[in-house]
């Protein structure tokens, strides 16, 4: 929470700065802005209010900031990204970014004495460095792809249009490292919406599969590896890491060659190649293949439908002793039980939900698995799930808004600047599909991506509708005004960001303390904590452990007490104060609450057993 809280003050701080200085003044507010800051802004007022009648306001107050923070990276990118040199600019570093978390993600695993990572080595053969989830560096590769094939081609550098291809090989090996289907998911959608949209889709396609085979034999030499294929510590690790690396290096030489033999081919203009060219422009034939795509989609849905449906429903979620067999399997790894939880959650609540970043109380409810989640695995379940309709349409609204003001920028773009608003939307399209079926919305550095290049893409778009408009007083009044109404909501936005940070430090200063033996200067911190957010329960619970570690049952049941007052749905708070009873001598007490933990989580093997440790 801390990174997120940080970096949402930056982005706020950006536009203070953008504002004060005058960028409102360059900028050109139209409906799509307008839209966008209603959906964004709404949804984390919506967020906020629910804390009223949430199970936890500290929750609640928790998912709003988070919404906070990813508005201020979609009005930062607006403010700041305004010219047509700016976007591309912007499209050239967002894509050399993707390219370094690919890069710092595949040398943590090639050459892990090189990039030390603790617990990289033996961790599961799944490749969670740098974003901390496998799909979510999967997804992030896949649209890393995208813009890689954009910036090949249209990057304002030759060296980087190069470059672009030697790390596509690169960037797919790091992919298959995650085996994660999410990835390659965001992989077809990005890139398929890449190649749909761009004229130059042939020589695109035929990129994508000089990509693939400069991976190939990379990926080839990491099956025949067992220890670097399984992330397991061995001998052998370090020279199969290696070995597998220069292979890699050969194959990215190899995609080069083949590029540049592309392009030759491409400028020679052949009359062969002509035609080619011609068929993958042609709307009908298009239209043919769209066609025959979706016929061919239906006919396997509906051949293997039945089958799909009993692996995905499995309450088998163990991933496979072969990690690549995991890219074949259309098993759901729990997400028939996460969805099943938050449609009856929503059942439950239909019209504003049980409040924001609730979910997590109505899985331990009603869940049929003992796994730990906190998250339904779908950005629009789970909004259903926790703000009702309302909510639910507000987040569906927000994403498909978005993504329309990114499909209009590239239809009204001129052609120089249609295949860069194609790979933005792209990456947008990505993301939204992957939020549909994971728990990205919750991951800062994904959301970034996606309000980021909202803020590029709707500034696009405002600039198409009131481009050709001449300026007038009435205009200039108009963004003097939202100039000051922005300057204050980015006030407010830091103000309401600093306390739960300002409340994780403290708490955090209150831990470090207590394993230090200093519980004097332990309970100031957390007694500070409490004065920040008297209204969360986090700071009463450190309280009534620090209480209960000196002895002193009684206040600590107090702050239990106290703490579920704030949040009273959480099992593990009637657990705690359980057992302050009991070392107290209540075991009457002791024993309500131990039954309203088990209520509240009946699966718990521990509360069974009557000892979570």
């Amino acid at each position: 929470m801390t990174a997120r809280h940080m970096s949402g003050l930056a982005a706020w701080l950006v536009v203070v700065a953008t504002l004060v200085f005058g960028a409102a003044a360059r900028t050109t507010p139209a409906r799509p802005l307008y839209w966008s800051i209603g959906t964004i802004g709404g949804l984390a007022l919506l967020s906020a209010l629910s804390s009223f009648w949430s199970g936890s306001m500290e929750l609640s107050v928790i998912e709003a900031d988070r919404v906070i923070v990813y508005l201020g990276f979609f009005l930062a990118a607006f403010l700041v990204v305004q010219t047509t040199q700016q976007r591309q600019r912007f499209a050239e570093g967002l894509a050399v970014s993707l390219v370094l978390v690919a890069l710092l993600g595949l040398t943590s695993r090639l050459l892990p004495d090189l990039l030390d990572i603790a617990n990289a080595v033996g961790s599961g053969p799944r490749m969670r460095y740098p974003l901390g989830y496998w799909n979510a560096n999967g997804t992030v590769f896949g649209i890393a792809i995208a813009m890689l094939l954009w910036s090949s081609r249209r990057s304002s550098f030759a060296a980087l249009r190069w470059a672009s291809v030697a790390a596509m090989p690169a960037v797919l090996l790091a992919l298959y490292f995650t085996y994660s289907r999410g990835g390659l998911l965001a992989l077809m959608v990005a890139s398929g919406c890449m190649i749909v949209l761009s004229r130059d889709r042939l020589w695109m396609l035929a990129t994508v599969g000089i990509a693939a085979i400069g991976a190939l034999p990379a990926i080839a030499a990491v099956q025949s590896r067992t220890e670097l294929a399984d992330n397991l510590a061995g001998a052998g690790r370090t020279d199969q890491g290696v070995t597998a690396l220069l292979v890699l290096l050969a194959g990215a030489a190899v995609a080069v060659a083949l590029f540049a033999a592309l392009r030759w081919l491409e400028r020679r203009e052949g009359s062969r190649t002509g035609r080619l060219v011609a068929l993958s422009r042609n709307p009908s034939l298009l239209r043919g293949a769209a066609i025959a795509i979706a016929v061919i989609g239906i006919g396997v849905a509906i051949a293997i439908g039945g089958k799909a449906w009993n692996q995905f429903s499995s309450s088998d979620i163990a991933f496979p002793d072969d990690p690549q067999a995991h890219f074949s399997e259309l098993g759901g790894a729990g997400r028939h039980d996460f969805w099943r939880v938050a449609i009856d959650a929503f059942g439950e609540a239909p019209v504003a939900g049980d409040g924001a970043g609730t979910y997590v109380f109505s899985w331990t409810e009603l869940r049929s698995i003992t796994l730990p989640v906190h998250d339904a695995h779908s950005l629009y379940l789970e909004a259903f799930a926790e703000l009702g309709v309302i909510g639910g349409l507000l987040v569906l609204a927000m994403v498909l808004s978005l993504l329309w003001f990114g499909f209009q920028a590239w239809h009204h773009s001129p052609d120089r600047e249609r295949d860069r608003n194609a790979a933005l939307l792209a990456a947008m399209l990505a993301f939204a599909v992957g939020a549909a079926w994971d728990w990205f919305w919750e991951i800062a550095a994904m959301g970034a991506i996606f309000f980021l290049v909202a803020g590029v893409v709707v500034g696009v778009r405002c600039s198409q509708l009131g481009g050709a408009a001449a300026p007038t007083r009435r205009d200039g009044n108009r963004r003097y005004g939202l100039a000051m109404l922005g300057v204050a909501a980015s006030w407010i936005a830091a103000a309401a960001l600093i306390g739960p940070l300002l409340v994780e430090r403290e708490i955090e200063s209150s831990r470090d303390a207590a394993a230090a033996g200093n519980y004097v200067a332990a309970v100031d911190h957390a007694g500070t904590a409490r004065s920040i957010e008297p209204w969360a329960a986090s700071p009463y619970i450190q309280l009534g452990l620090l209480a209960e570690a000196q002895g002193d049952y009684v206040t600590a049941i107090a702050h239990y007490t106290d703490a579920i007052e704030r949040e009273d749905r959480t099992w593990q708070w009637y657990y705690l104060r359980s057992k302050a009873e009991r070392a107290a001598g209540d075991e009457a007490a002791a024993a309500r609450d131990l039954e309203r933990a088990r209520e509240l989580n009946p699966l718990s093997a521990c509360l069974q057993a009557g000892d979570c440790g």
